[in-house]
């Protein structure tokens, strides 16, 4: 069961594994971890085995407002360790027990009439605790199952700690991942070797193109033997920096594409890494990709909604962004000329601009680029 507790701390899905273990070892029946918050009147989250899917249902729904044992918990006013574990009886006495709603409604209901609990982490706002219960025809829970939690405890408690230090990590790698996806730059992220951990959106698309930069297992490449050779000596530089071992900063360099498009420009820096990071898959380069012919996803709502367009100016603005000349943009959108350059003028006073090039860079300096977020191929 220890072995099982922290491997379930590092992967919440083998919770239910442990639970069942448990709830096998005392004779229980519905066994879970319960998370709180204790700024709402109900539980946030609970990870369950031997529990009917409704009765979790209807507890995290509604009970948790009427749970007695969750008002009652020690882990309210006092420390948590093992002296905080408790079988139902130990806070709440029984005859007053009986004549709760949560009780009558709830547990009897559900088979969950004995009760044995652990607080495991406690601070201002978060409780969690493991509970275990036997239905009316079985014994009580006693001395035995409260050894058997008390040698567990100090196993479950620094694994829940674990456990939610590992949830706050993925949310922020999660928002993170999000936050590049915006971004109209493309983000290459590579290990010490070169190769490839994780891209954005617009990373992936260059890279699907194939026209002047490429990867794949073994790295990033480019169209051409020269400009490759002196990419993979700028990655290998930030590489030893991000290791403690240079001082070479990246660099600079444009990347020639056989399209004849522009040229693309990479960016190539080193990402900080601890002493523990060696033989990990983890970031030590980035590199920053611009595409000069790439088109801005931009929502004519978008800019309508910041610079209070008109849906004529939005989507005349738009075209002006994905570098359409007015006579052009007209053409696409049906209007004359003349009608073209009354909505143009229009947008310069929304926008604070006087010509066309200082239009293009306010719109493509604002928020509106971020605004709609590319379908990544890989997440």
């Amino acid at each position: 069961m220890i072995g099982r507790i922290y491997d379930a701390a590092a992967d919440e899905s083998l919770w239910p594994a442990f639970l069942e273990g448990f709830a096998s070892a005392i004779d229980g029946t519905a066994t879970a971890l319960i998370f709180h918050d204790m700024t709402v009147t109900r539980a946030k989250l609970m990870i369950s085995a031997r529990c009917d899917p409704e009765c979790q249902r209807q507890y995290l729904a509604y009970y948790t407002a009427f749970d007695p044992y969750r008002s009652a918990s020690p882990a309210r006013s006092a420390g948590i360790g093992p002296e905080c574990i408790y079988i139902g009886a130990q806070i709440i006495d029984s005859n007053v027990l009986r004549r709760t709603e949560f009780f009558n409604d709830f547990s009897l209901a559900h088979g969950l009439v004995h009760h044995f609990c652990a607080p495991l982490t406690h601070d201002t706002r978060w409780w969690s605790n493991l509970a275990c219960h036997r239905p009316a025809g079985k014994d009580p829970f006693g001395t035995d199952e409260l050894e058997l939690l008390r040698i567990l405890f100090p196993h479950l408690q620094r694994a829940m700690q674990f456990h939610r230090r590992f949830a706050e990590l993925e949310g922020r790698h999660r928002a993170s991942l999000d936050a590049l996806d915006r971004l109209p730059v493309g983000v290459i992220l590579l290990d010490e070797r070169g190769k490839i951990i994780a891209t954005n959106c617009e990373a992936e698309r260059v890279l699907r193109e194939n026209d002047g930069l490429s990867g794949n297992t073994h790295g990033i490449r480019t169209a051409w033997q020269g400009e490759t050779k002196v990419l993979q000596g700028m990655i290998a530089g930030a590489a030893k920096t991000a290791g403690g071992e240079g001082t070479a900063a990246g660099g600079l360099l444009a990347l020639s594409r056989p399209s004849g498009k522009q040229p693309l420009t990479i960016l190539v820096a080193p990402v900080g890494r601890n002493a523990f990071a060696a033989d990990l898959k983890t970031p030590c380069v980035v590199l920053f990709v611009t595409d000069p012919e790439r088109k801005p996803a931009s929502l004519p709502g978008a800019l309508a909604q910041l610079y209070n367009l008109t849906a004529a100016e939005s989507h005349l603005a738009q075209l002006l962004m994905r570098g359409e000349t007015v006579v052009r943009a007209a053409e696409r959108l049906g209007v004359s000329h003349n009608t073209a350059r009354t909505h143009l003028q229009r947008i310069y006073q929304k926008t604070g601009t006087t010509h066309q090039g200082g239009l293009v860079r306010v719109l493509l300096s604002g928020t509106s680029a971020l605004l709609t977020k590319p379908e990544h191929p890989s997440r």
